[in-house]
């Protein structure tokens, strides 16, 4: 079973890692739309000042895809930004948005919506995170999470499964790890906790370290993980499948963001719309269990996968 210890594994707590070109890719596109909104310009006008689609004005607002400085450079002028500091901050911006984050060595199996949701995660002051199908991804043991992308991605091969568990493994030291370490609220749904992904082993192996890295930060004081299970007895509640919402470290630049994930898809949310969603999770939060009962079920769940 999986009793080990972040310190004990690591040293001590682990550098913040790159965000690489995903951050900066997010703020310019953020902060281009925002002075072209505030301009009142057209996405089409802006296209024509760049002899381009409008698909390339909205992809790069988006923050999906490299910026040229050139065209930086047009835009500002276009909407009547000629601070000099304002402009460094946008060509810097500019510049950053072709470096390499940390996940990219294993780009072929991800998607643009998990590179975006990397970037932004690896970033980010605090998660908070609702999951009812599984124990959130952050949280997996490498066991655990090797069942769980064999489940969800049936073709690929032993080798890409074990790649992918292990970049999982990584997230989870580095969020947890850090010398200025992300706060993750995490609520579960009981079904969650139940599900024997990966077989009996693999379940209770998953539940012993959950319980030991909830003990472990306990006694150490450490305040940045909150957990808490949704039971079966709060009966029908507003939370949808997979619920992350993202509050930024640099919240003048970065607005909270939302990512919503189910069988079907996922979807952001930006804006007023996360109000709703973090209405939303604060509800949910509400309804569940406190940290100290949601140990005490996670204590019944983990004898009761042990027998």
């Amino acid at each position: 079973m999986c009793t080990s210890r972040f310190f004990l594994l690591h040293g001590g707590p682990v550098e913040r890692r790159s965000a690489g070109a995903q951050l900066a890719r997010r703020r310019l596109g953020t902060s281009l739309r925002r002075l072209r909104e505030d301009a009142n310009i057209r996405i089409d006008a802006a296209a024509r000042e760049l002899e381009c689609s409008t698909a390339k004005i909205s992809r790069l607002e988006n923050g999906l895809g490299p910026a040229k400085l050139w065209d930086v450079r047009i835009l500002l002028d276009l909407y009547g930004m000629q601070d000099p500091n304002t402009r460094q901050r946008f060509e810097q911006w500019a510049k950053e948005s072709k470096s390499t984050g940390w996940w990219e060595s294993d780009a072929d199996l991800t998607t643009d919506d998990l590179d975006r949701y990397l970037a932004i995660e690896t970033d980010a002051r605090r998660l908070r995170i609702f999951c009812a199908p599984q124990v959130p991804s952050q949280l997996q043991t490498p066991a655990y999470a090797r069942a769980h992308i064999a489940a969800l991605h049936p073709t690929w091969t032993e080798a890409d499964v074990a790649r992918f568990a292990d970049m999982r493994t990584a997230r989870r030291t580095a969020l947890l790890d850090l010398d200025d370490p992300t706060e993750i609220q995490a609520i579960v749904d009981e079904g969650a906790l139940l599900r024997r992904v990966g077989g009996r082993h693999v379940h209770a192996e998953q539940l012993e370290w959950l319980a030991a890295t909830l003990d472990e930060f306990e006694a150490a004081n450490r305040t940045n993980l909150q957990f808490q299970v949704l039971p079966f007895s709060a009966g029908s509640g507003r939370a949808i499948s997979s619920l992350t919402i993202f509050d930024p470290r640099q919240s003048a630049i970065d607005p909270p963001i939302a990512h919503l994930e189910d069988w079907f898809g996922a979807s952001w949310a930006e804006g007023k719309e996360v109000e709703r969603f973090i209405e939303v999770f604060t509800a949910t939060a509400a309804q569940a269990l406190d940290p100290q009962q949601s140990r005490q079920l996670l204590d019944e769940i983990l004898r009761a996968a042990m027998q």
